[in-house]
């Protein structure tokens, strides 16, 4: 009766919602039970590789539904504690590699896949992991002072990357696909001047000396019409100059790419080509009717609905800034 499956690149893992009615309601037995493995397929493409989470059942005079939730297997790593090892003999000390060999073995035991199309990251250094923290705040955290971006892929598998530069075959375009929209511009969030500091403590301090490595750089934006200064506290010691002044830059093309953003409901969930609209994959827009000139811009979200009012694709894009990841450091 009704499905949505959304992959994003801002939320992981991949989920999906599927209502439907019971061909033989009174069986003793469900076809999907929680816990089941289970594959999310449009026609022969593959959306998602996960688990069900949730089967719940509903009966009223009028009808008999059943609904099934469920997410992709990067569930596990976001959900369940972090540890290294053996399931039955976890280590809790990671001696270090890369974002991509520690993320590896992190997602092993809850038999993940995590590869990269952008390298393997940093090296980090040897690091004990806290109880309590789950897997996927150790790989976002060292996923980030990488420089890279993680999200789900259809297979389940885990993938690293950085905001992508393949276009889709197609876009979105007012009178040809687009069933409805909007477009925000904003200003409140954005800055004319951002200036990175290693400490808050250290920006007007005299006991440091005068070659004190309290600042970044100073990065602005052009698109502010009026005087805005913004200071970015990075609170990193180790590496604090260079991340005071990309934390700086990364807040200037963050709050430029997050300052504006289209939402649409298209008639397809395909492209001219066929090809299915995914995230981190550019896309030509064209809404004259509301003020937003021609561009391309990234997927940020793509969510696929087929319900009583037909089949949509839920789509948000925004300039592909808005994905770029934050730095931390170690």
């Amino acid at each position: 009766e009704r499905v949505t499956a959304t992959r994003s690149m801002d939320t992981v893992p991949a989920s999906f919602d599927i209502q439907v009615t019971e061909k033989y309601p009174l069986a003793p037995d469900v076809s999907f039970k929680a816990g089941d493995p289970c594959q999310i397929k449009i026609g022969n493409d593959l959306v998602l590789t996960g688990y069900v989470d949730r089967y719940a059942a509903a009966l009223s005079p009028s009808e008999h539904t059943v609904r099934i939730a469920g997410r992709s297997k990067s569930e596990d790593l976001v959900d369940c504690a972090a540890f290294v090892g053996p399931i039955g003999q976890p280590g809790f000390q990671v001696m270090g590699g890369t974002a991509l060999s520690i993320a590896q073995a992190l997602a092993k035991p809850y038999h993940v896949t995590v590869s990269s199309i952008a390298g393997p990251g940093a090296q980090i250094p040897q690091f004990n992991v806290n109880l309590g923290e789950t897997a996927w705040e150790i790989i976002d955290r060292n996923t980030r002072f990488s420089q890279l971006i993680a999200y789900d892929m259809p297979d389940g598998s885990v993938v690293m990357a950085q905001a992508g530069s393949e276009t889709m075959a197609s876009g979105f375009s007012q009178g040809v696909n687009i069933e409805q929209a909007d477009v925000t511009f904003t200003m409140d969030e954005r800055y004319s001047e951002y200036e990175g500091h290693l400490f808050s403590t250290m920006v007007f301090a005299n006991d440091t000396g005068p070659n004190a490595p309290t600042l970044g750089q100073v990065y602005k934006d052009p698109g502010v019409p009026r005087f805005r200064k913004r200071y970015i506290i990075s609170e990193q010691s180790n590496m604090g100059v260079p991340i005071a002044g990309a934390r700086a830059l990364w807040e200037c093309n963050r709050r430029y790419g997050r300052s504006m953003a289209a939402n649409i409901v298209c008639d397809s969930w395909r492209d001219d080509n066929g090809g299915l609209w995914a995230p981190n994959h550019l896309a030509p827009i064209n809404l004259p009717a509301l003020k937003l000139p021609e561009a391309s811009w990234l997927i940020g979200q793509i969510t696929y609905v087929r319900d009583e009012n037909g089949q949509h694709g839920l789509v948000t894009l925004m300039p592909k800034e808005a994905f770029f990841p934050e730095p931390v450091g170690m």
